[in-house]
């Protein structure tokens, strides 16, 4: 987002949406009394850890985001699509320094990239028993998952001011991959772990409910703007029917066209076909309506990619029943037979999901550690196993699709 143009995230009609806001980002949270601190204040004491800013500065990647666009990479990025300075490039700018005051732009994705500029909360925000007070100002409240995945999505998938479309990606940026329990298992805690409630059995798998759910509707969103604007754009599809290589052995080339004609395009699935098993096993009701959803929006980019208005409609249609999936989730308990069921029913159609591609393979893995660790905690034997399967899917030129199922099955089988 860029530093000089202020935006919240508003919910209207079920969709998120970029506002914009008066409010500026000030940079405020170092002070060693409040968030600044070197050690843990006592949870009897305090419902926040009182070091959430030496955290965020000296472990999350977050604070190194701004430098990475000093990196060769980077550079070589910001030479091919005629940026000059990737560090000053506004189109690297609004997702890379997030959160910073236009001074302070080094600091990277900031504090008040994900809590909201502080100018009008950060005075209220300093007083005890304030939370509902600086969320009423402007704050971010972080514990709505709802609020939470957007806020995530904004970069990790992108919106209308955040864009990493398919020239980026050509020129070297990593194409944009998100699931919600996954990212925020990976980021160093900088608060106090939900714990299990009446209610809310698991707290790990409803955020990975709610995050399958909103990448979704935020993908078709995407989709359908660009359907009726710059379409096709190739960010949507799925990259490895194109990128593959010609030898009668790639996986690619074996698996062919089934049920649809050789050369037509492919929207990209893997952001939908755990969902699809999230809401047979969660949400049976709605499921046959999302499955024709999702089945007229693939066909219609097979067979009539011209017609963009169709298009933006069906998936604006899917966007609809996902987002109201998120909606449902974020409600709904999950407690631990839900979710050894939902690796059952995952790991029952691995050879599928498996031969839909490596994105759709990564969903499965990254589903099957969120899923796992919830149930289990982070079971040393059961981490390795899984490390094995992330490093598996690291070199995509050598992926059989049969080898990763076999192998997702055996990791999968550890958490049934």
């Amino acid at each position: 987002m860029i530093p000089s143009r202020k935006f919240a995230f508003i919910l209207i009609s079920g969709f998120w949406i970029a506002a914009a806001q008066t409010s500026h980002y000030t940079g405020g949270c170092a002070s060693s009394n409040c968030h600044g601190g070197t050690s843990v204040l006592a949870e009897k004491d305090s419902r926040i850890l009182g070091n959430e800013y030496s955290i965020w500065f000296a472990r999350d990647k977050h604070s190194k985001a701004y430098s990475v666009l000093d990196n060769d990479r980077s550079k070589r990025i910001a030479e091919i699509l005629n940026l000059g300075n990737a560090q000053k490039a506004q189109k690297c700018l609004v997702c890379h320094a997030a959160g910073s005051p236009p001074n302070s732009i080094s600091d990277g994705v900031a504090c008040e990239a994900c809590h909201g500029p502080a100018e009008k909360w950060l005075g209220p925000h300093t007083q005890p028993n304030s939370h509902a007070t600086s969320v009423q100002n402007g704050m971010v409240d972080q514990s709505n998952l709802r609020t939470r995945t957007a806020n995530c999505l904004s970069c990790h998938l992108g919106n209308k001011e955040r864009v990493v479309d398919h020239e980026m990606i050509a020129a070297g940026h990593p194409d944009l991959v998100f699931e919600l329990d996954t990212f925020g298992a990976a980021q160093p805690m900088h608060y106090r772990e939900p714990k299990p409630s009446p209610g809310n059995s698991l707290p790990r798998v409803r955020v990975w409910a709610v995050g399958q759910a909103s990448a979704l509707a935020q993908g078709m969103t995407l989709l359908a703007g660009h359907a009726t604007s710059n379409w096709p754009e190739f960010s949507d599809l799925e990259c490895y029917q194109c990128h593959h290589d010609l030898r009668a052995a790639s996986w690619r080339i074996q698996r062919g066209y089934a049920g649809r004609k050789p050369g037509s395009l492919q929207v990209n699935i893997a952001r939908f076909e755990i969902l699809r098993k999230l809401a047979a096993q969660s949400a049976g009701d709605r499921s046959s309506a999302l499955d024709a959803g999702l089945a007229q929006v693939t066909s219609l980019v097979a067979t009539r990619l011209a017609d963009g208005a169709a298009i933006a409609q069906a998936a604006a249609n899917v966007a609809k029943q996902a987002d109201d999936l998120a909606e449902r989730f974020a409600r709904q308990d999950f407690d631990a037979a839900a979710a050894r069921a939902l690796v059952k029913a995952i790991s029952g159609d691995a050879a599928r999901i498996a031969g839909a591609g490596v994105h759709s393979a990564e969903q499965a893995t990254m589903s099957l550690d969120a899923l796992a660790s919830a149930i289990a905690g982070n079971r040393p034997d059961f981490q390795k196993a899984i490390a094995k399967l992330y490093d598996y899917l690291e070199h995509p030129s050598t992926y059989q699709p049969a080898e990763f199922a076999a192998q997702f099955r055996q990791v999968a089988a550890m958490a049934e």
